[in-house]
């Protein structure tokens, strides 16, 4: 079989996409968010890849629009875990070879030329799964060289259909059979503007690090977080060779050795924090079989709940409220309605001694598809990034309702369903993947099961 020659021409950094598409049987695959000021370096770089694929994380900026712009193919989609947003773009390229980047990275002339040369040599051979590439991390102007930082070759081009990345939160492992050929030509990663910004950065990171640690159940002592930090200073700073750059060598080995200390405090809090999420009609209070609580007046509590809540809130549970409110979207009631029974139902908390730490509502009609109607995971999504810490695998969802089961199992948690509201008539649809890890007949069984956890 001959051998096909890709060749790379690199083009005027006005030329754009579309009319003009590269030669190279590529599909670059950028995954991205609010990126109008850096997306366009980024496409302009890999003008000679025959496409463009960008995964949008609902961007609220120009994002989209500059990447159509420029020929690029734009699907968005909300983040959820990384690995499966890579994942997700891969399967929408349609190239054979796909390269992964991130809004932040630049394709040189260099590396441009020997892909094209790599292909040229390598894609009759099936053993060869991908390529390794350097990747230049710059910090504001400064290269970032030493302690490990550079080469630090990462598995980027690869055949489609050969290679997926782990569906972890945070730094996913690259999972493929075959043989990985490494490359020189560069990646150039614009990481951050500043130090402010990197430890902003780590502090993001090390907080999905704990989540993944607590997801895969690992069990993760002190002295060996400390161990590990001592071992990732020490092996970056002398024999990555950090104190080549001086005082920036110094900063990025600390930082190397305390990723693992960091992210085993946030593991540990998080082992320590207790929160419970608990669905509101039909469990907190009786909810009329195919209508709406559309005032105070109408608001009757389930028996035995307030006693329940009182009994989580001395037990030291952060008690979350998740609710859909389809009457608010469908017109059915007012959303000032809402929150005057909302406001009202606090009040009665209140004078009980009862705790809510917060409370999420979905305000969206029933068939309006939003991100946040369970049983999708928008309300748990938002309660996460408003500084909730806590361990999904030891958290309870408390619903009447297999929407809220699927929400609970959705987003990694354990699931109670009541047999109050829904619950006696959802109940024959909650089994196999959606069985719940336990079914109760009322609130006070359900608080029982959550105590005991």
């Amino acid at each position: 079989m001959p051998t096909e020659n890709f060749s790379s021409p690199q083009p005027s950094p006005l030329q754009g996409r579309g009319k003009g598409e590269g030669c190279v049987p590529v599909a670059v695959v950028i995954i991205a968010k609010n990126e109008e000021k850096r997306i366009e370096e980024c496409i302009r770089s890999v003008a000679w890849a025959r496409e463009v694929v960008v995964i949008d994380d609902e961007s609220q900026d120009r994002t989209s629009e500059l990447c159509r712009q420029l020929g690029a193919k734009v699907f968005k989609r909300a983040m959820d875990i990384e690995g499966r947003q890579r994942n997700f773009g891969f399967e929408q390229a349609t190239q054979p070879w796909i390269l992964s980047l991130d809004a932040d990275e630049r394709v040189t002339p260099e590396l441009a030329k020997e892909i094209g040369e790599a292909l040229s040599r390598h894609s009759q051979d099936e053993s060869v799964v991908g390529f390794a590439i350097p990747i230049l991390t710059y910090i504001g102007e400064r290269q970032v060289r030493g302690a490990g930082y550079y080469p630090a070759r990462k598995a980027r081009m690869f055949r489609k259909g050969r290679f997926r990345y782990e569906e972890a939160r945070v730094h996913p492992r690259a999972l493929y059979e075959g043989k990985i050929v490494e490359l020189n030509g560069d990646i150039l990663h614009y990481s951050c503007n500043n130090l402010g910004e990197f430890i902003n950065k780590f502090n993001r990171e090390t907080t999905l690090e704990a989540e993944k640690w607590l997801l895969d159940k690992r069990k993760v002592t002190l002295a060996n977080a400390l161990r590990k930090t001592a071992d990732r200073f020490l092996k970056n700073y002398f024999l990555k060779k950090g104190w080549k750059d001086g005082v920036m060598g110094l900063v990025m080995s600390s930082f190397h050795g305390l990723y693992q200390f960091f992210s085993y405090a946030k593991y540990w809090e998080m082992k320590q924090s207790r929160v419970v999420f608990i669905d509101r009609d039909g469990v907190i209070n009786v909810d009329p079989i195919d209508d709406y609580v559309k005032s105070w007046e109408e608001f009757r509590f389930h028996e035995g709940v307030l006693e329940g809540l009182k009994r989580l809130t001395t037990a030291g549970y952060q008690i979350i409220l998740i609710s859909n409110q389809a009457g608010v979207g469908d017109n059915v009631y007012p959303e000032k309605d809402l929150w005057d029974i909302h406001h009202k139902m606090l009040g009665a908390f209140q004078e009980k001694g009862i705790q809510v730490h917060a409370s999420y509502f979905c305000l969206h009609g029933k068939k309006a598809g939003c991100k946040c109607r369970k049983p999708q995971t928008g309300l748990f999504l938002e309660a996460s990034k408003n500084g909730l810490k806590f361990d999904r695998s030891r958290t309870y969802f408390v619903g009447d309702k297999v929407t809220d089961i699927e929400a609970g199992k959705n987003f990694g948690l354990r699931t109670i369903l009541v047999r109050m509201g829904h619950g006696q008539k959802d109940e024959p649809m909650c089994k196999g993947a959606l069985a719940p890890d336990a079914i109760v007949n009322n609130f006070q069984e359900a608080v029982e099961r959550v105590l005991c956890a």
